[in-house]
């Protein structure tokens, strides 16, 4: 089967890798569309690590090239362990493997897809519990105002939560057609950092308050001065992503000082029986995309069969920024 495998720096192909086998508690997926999360995965395809001694390819992942990437796979289940119970055949599923044209993982990571969740916005579920946390780690009150940073995959589903959730949102990029899709998934206000007037709209729309929290996913620090900026004293500023760059402005210094600000960074999804554990997070998710209540579907740009992915990631890499949510067709 083929699988997709980072070789070395900007450099993506298709191996040829031996088809995985089913275990008894397994269930064997096959791939109908995988989701590009670019950040992540153009880290990893321009090989940059997380760590300042490039130990480390992601958080608990040691540094080691060649890797396969991407983690969202919406497919079809075509055999079912011996000792799984609750999957069928033809069952659709979530899983969080790379981009390749078969799974075998343990039935207790998959997710079935209800009816009114497709293969494409269901492939794009983990990237959305991404927004998810981060919108909980702020602990927004009801009717809280909440500023979104960045409006790449992770930005956008986090403007779509809002607009579930009944917050009051800001949309902040610099390129115009994400404000246009942000406005498409329902923030009250899409505009750029950039605007001679922006600070004074966002306060406006917000009735001269600023913002309760601000959730940072542009994963740079400029976007963390804009979101310390816009967050109103004592609030929350949640900088849901990793950053490989360095700070370019002071944040201890005025006027961040005295607002009392609080910068966060997620701690993951509680542990498993919680609460607001993945599994009660993903199960909200679905019912909200099952009912109508969230659409994601906006910010899925770009369509394309699996074998353009190594293009994809050369556009991306060359700042393409006309493709968002990118979804890959992998052959029936």
């Amino acid at each position: 089967m083929k699988r997709l495998m980072v070789t070395g720096p900007k450099q993506a192909v298709f191996a040829e890798v031996p088809m995985p086998k089913c275990a008894s508690d397994e269930v064997l997926v096959k791939a109908k569309i995988t989701a590009i999360s670019t950040g992540t995965e153009l880290r990893v395809y321009r090989n940059i690590p997380v760590d300042d001694e490039g130990t480390m390819m992601h958080g608990g992942v040691p540094w080691k090239i060649p890797i396969d990437n991407g983690y969202s796979m919406a497919g079809e289940v075509l055999e079912v362990g011996c000792d799984v119970a609750g999957f069928e055949l033809g069952d659709r599923v979530f899983v969080g493997e790379p981009h390749q044209e078969y799974a075998a993982v343990s039935a207790d990571r998959a997710i079935k897809l209800p009816d009114g969740v497709g293969y494409d916005d269901g492939a794009f579920l983990h990237i959305t519990q991404v927004a998810h946390n981060a919108l909980r780690t702020g602990i927004p009150a009801p009717g809280a105002n909440v500023a979104i940073v960045g409006l790449g995959v992770v930005g956008l589903s986090a403007i779509a939560f809002c607009d579930a959730f009944g917050f009051r949102s800001v949309a902040v990029d610099t390129h115009p057609k994400r404000l246009e899709i942000a406005r498409d998934l329902g923030a009250g206000l899409a505009i750029s950092p950039i605007a001679g007037d922006f600070l004074e709209k966002v306060k406006d729309y917000y009735g001269g308050d600023g913002a309760d929290l601000v959730v940072e996913a542009a994963s740079a620090w400029p976007a963390i001065k804009t979101s310390m900026d816009i967050v109103g004293a004592g609030g929350n500023v949640v900088v849901v992503a990793r950053h490989t760059d360095r700070p370019n402005f002071n944040p201890m210094g005025h006027p961040y000082l005295t607002q009392q600000i609080t910068l966060m960074t997620p701690k993951g999804m509680e542990r498993g029986g919680q609460r607001w554990d993945y599994a009660h997070c993903v199960s909200l998710t679905l019912d909200m995309m099952t009912s109508g209540r969230m659409n994601i579907m906006p910010m899925i740009t770009n369509r394309l069969d699996w074998h353009q992915l190594p293009e994809t990631y050369e556009r991306l890499d060359k700042g393409d920024l006309d493709m968002v949510g990118v979804a890959l067709q992998w052959p029936d």
